[in-house]
């Protein structure tokens, strides 16, 4: 097989050429490459919570809406006629957006008391402030003391309102989806489900650009009038729409700033510009190469996997760079080799080594295939395949260039020292028991810091304070009742028409439903409903006691009987139902709604506590049976794909240690020495998570991957550093000389490739997006810690298991 890929060498122009028209046929499929910013990538595949999700979605719309606030710029007052004119014109285009259903402002909130009707006349009509008639003044008022539009449509204080935009359900989106989830629980996987998950990827990414085509013009709209009104948006489709929008802005950013760094750091390391340009043209091509075959496979890169595109990069200018080092050693050593043969012996010399540490990375990032959240899963595949491309482009195109280029000439820093390399040397074998003992207490110094880590994440922090999305959280939180809303619904006996035509108020126009609605179930409903509200950090809760309270404005403020309130409900006009009663109950069905919003900006607390005391309560002192008792909602889904994060997240790590070691076991033929190679990883890897825990930075869907980068990149180091270690033992029989020689060479390719990935990540650190910047910040401290423990512990520990050894025992 090698004699096969060494003889393929002597045809670089053959190679280049077919690597240029595979590069080709890539950059055709690249414009398939999209980014997914549904708010499906936020939740557990298989949830069951996910399927009543759905279910309850379509039958009263759950979380598909934006929140677009306006508040008048002094001096107006929200309801001057120029205010209330400038709101009907912005509701008007939301309007007429394709992709929403309809909006809902204070304009057409129902009025009652300005002045006050009677309720026999709410049939026939009724005010709004759209009414020429109204009074405007009391509408303020009853606005914004009402039940119901209190901190839901308008503020307390009457300054700022809301327009509420509901969104067209994806009905196309669902049933393929549908259509592909019941072919997967048959077990199906013949050619019927490969057309139904082709027909479901479809129909994703086609929602997917009308979801953003519509932010978009939902924005254009708001920019339009931002300089008359005060306006945010927000809500669950802008959250996520807003992570991918920061992603991609961060990678065409930062993407150029990282760029220049590493051009700067190459060509400082090397002084040639061929190892400048050849390790940026491997790592450019496999990014081709990648993005490419998964533009084909129509594979969506959400806010968690678009980290493989920055990985990627630095994996291979890594394998470009030991190649580097390793040819740049070998011309030092015989000037006058033959290039052929200077390729060869480069490329061979490390061919063990890098296939190795390629293997081990794929092992660290495989871990996240066993995880249940999408977002986790698609980003260890994405790695594995970018991993194996990037070794065969850089076996391919690597000698393959510079046999094309010539011979080096050698530069001045060929034989240049590294003082931080040999001062890290100095330590570890002058003073190996010193470094194993800070080591011990740095251990002791984890345990405490892991006991910290939470996974306690709000969107909001998502987010840097000066971003739009962040000051429209705020807004809302502090004026309007909350962002992120979730559902407690409640199962009675759905309801049935006994046809009693002799009932005094009873008529073929009337809403025969309406006796569904007792004074018992309205109780029950009330009793949960202040429970909820006097949980932590609730904002506005709405629900059919929320309608009954409005009721009593038509009985002197006194509760409603048994008659009363079905009266008053089949007095309703059907508009009125539409927005005020059927998104909170569907008798058909048997089901009341309970609509909560979270105030993210508010103290921290435990979301598991509150929802354990809402069922404990619901199934406690009321009595219902546990599966009549539904909590749902987007953040319910975020919540428990954060828990299955706590779940798999010691069981990843176990893996990924045992897997590890295997393949340390199998390229050293040594357990000791595996073992041994371990140690430091997984200190540096349980380091950074300490710190974690002590920062307080709660680990999410784009932290949790450190552990795995950090031991998968941080074990490449040690192999190549042990490799090499024991062939320089081999000719030295000493281990001090072995230890000494093996940080000169290896220790220098492992200091320019940390520096390098230390050095392109810390400027993501800039980021605006806050999960980009902890990645930034935690991937840089990973290498930090991973180049140090390899460079110190590792031989530190070497020398006191193996300097009384012969060469021939390791």
């Amino acid at each position: 097989m090698t004699n096969i890929y060494f003889n393929a060498l002597r045809y670089p122009r053959v190679i280049l050429a077919c690597l240029a028209l595979a590069s080709i046929v890539a950059v055709f499929q690249l414009q398939k490459f999209t980014f997914d910013a549904s708010s499906d990538t936020l939740v557990v595949k298989g949830d069951p919570k996910l399927a009543e999700y759905n279910r309850m979605a379509e039958l009263f719309g759950g979380d598909e809406f934006i929140v677009v606030t306006f508040a008048a710029k002094p001096p107006n007052n929200l309801f001057d006629e120029a205010s209330l004119r400038l709101l009907g014109e912005i509701q008007g285009e939301l309007n007429l957006l394709e992709g929403v259903k309809g909006t809902f402002s204070i304009l057409d909130a129902p009025l009652i008391r300005s002045p006050a009707i009677d309720l026999n006349d709410m049939s026939n009509g009724y005010r709004t402030l759209r009414s020429a008639d109204v009074d405007k003044n009391l509408a303020a008022i009853e606005l914004s003391s009402s039940s119901l539009f209190q901190d839901f449509l308008i503020s307390s204080s009457g300054d700022a309102s809301v327009i509420r935009v509901d969104l067209t359900r994806e009905f196309e989106l669902n049933d393929a989806r549908d259509r592909r989830d019941e072919l997967r629980l048959k077990g199906v996987a013949d050619q019927e489900f490969i057309e139904a998950e082709a027909a479901y990827m479809d129909a994703r990414a086609n929602y997917v650009a009308r979801r953003e085509t519509l932010i978009a013009e939902i924005r254009t709209v708001r920019d339009r009038y931002q300089s008359k009104a005060n306006i945010f948006i927000s809500g669950v489709p802008m959250i996520a729409a807003d992570m991918i929008t920061f992603v991609k802005s961060d990678l065409a950013l930062f993407g150029s700033l990282v760029l220049g760094l590493i051009v700067v750091m190459l060509y400082m390391f090397f002084r040639r510009w061929r190892w400048v340009f050849l390790p940026l043209l491997v790592a450019a091509t496999s990014l081709v190469f990648t993005t490419g075959l998964l533009g084909f496979m129509q594979k969506p890169v959400t806010v968690v996997s678009s980290n493989f595109i920055s990985l990627l990069a630095i994996i291979c200018i890594s394998f470009s760079i030991h190649l580097i080092v390793r040819y740049r050693e070998l011309l030092a050593n015989d000037g006058e080799i033959d290039h052929k043969r200077l390729v060869d012996d480069t490329m061979s010399s490390k061919f063990l080594p890098c296939i190795y540490t390629g293997l081990t990375t794929m092992l660290a990032f495989g871990s996240m295939l066993a995880s249940s959240i999408v977002p986790i899963e698609d980003f260890g595949w994405m790695m594995c395949l970018g991993i194996v491309l990037s070794f065969i482009v850089t076996y391919t195109l690597f000698p393959t260039v510079l046999l094309i280029l010539g011979k080096a000439v050698p530069s001045k820093t060929l034989n240049q020292q590294i003082t931080l390399t040999q001062q890290l040397c100095k330590l570890a074998t002058m003073h190996p028991g010193r470094v194993l003992l800070f080591s011990v207490l740095l251990l002791v110094f984890c345990l405490k810091g892991l006991s910290l880590v939470t996974f306690d994440n709000r969107f909001i922090d998502y987010f840097d304070e000066d971003t739009d999305i962040h000051q429209g959280m705020k807004y809302i939180d502090e004026h309007l009742g909350g962002t992120v809303p979730f559902d407690v619904y409640l199962q009675f006996e759905p309801y049935e028409d006994s046809g009693a035509e002799d009932d005094f108020f009873a008529s073929e126009e009337t809403y025969p439903e309406r006796y569904w609605f007792t004074v018992d179930r309205i109780a029950t409903i009330a009793k949960l409903h202040s429970l909820i509200t006097e949980q932590p950090n609730i904002g506005k809760v709405i629900s059919l006691s929320t309608l009954e309270q409005m009721g009593r404005e038509f009985n002197q403020q006194e509760a409603l009987s048994a008659l009363e309130l079905a009266y008053v409900i089949g007095e309703l006009p059907e508009d009125i139902r539409t927005q005020l009663i059927y998104p909170y109950a569907s008798p058909e069905k048997g089901i009341a709604r309970i609509n909560v919003r979270i105030k993210e900006s508010g103290k921290r607390f435990s979301r598991d506590q509150m929802l354990r005391e809402i069922r404990t309560y619901a199934t406690g002192e009321l009595n219902l049976a546990e599966e009549d008792v539904k909590i749902t909602g987007m953040m319910i889904l975020f919540n428990d794909m954060l828990k299955q994060l706590a779940d798999s997240q010691l069981s990843s790590l176990m893996y990924v240690v045992i897997a590890t070691f295997l393949m340390f076991s199998l390229l050293l033929r040594s357990i000791p020495l595996a073992i041994l190679a371990l140690i430091p990883n997984v200190l540096a890897a349980a380091t950074v998570i300490a710190f974690m825990g002590y920062a307080a930075i709660p680990m999410d869907m784009m932290t949790i991957t450190i552990a795995a980068i950090s031991i998968g990149i941080g074990v490449d180091d040690a192999i190549h550093y042990l490799h090499r270690f024991r062939e320089e033992f081999s000719d030295s029989s000493d281990i001090i000389t072995a230890v000494e020689r093996a940080h000169l060479t290896i220790g220098r390719a492992m200091y320019f490739t940390s520096m390098i990935i230390i050095g392109g990540f810390s400027i993501l650190m800039l980021s605006n997006f806050l999960p980009t910047v902890y990645f930034g910040l935690l991937t840089a401290l990973a290498m930090i810690l991973a180049l140090l423990a390899n460079l110190t512990l590792l031989p530190a520990l070497l020398v006191l298991a193996y300097r009384k050894t012969s060469k021939n025992t390791i």
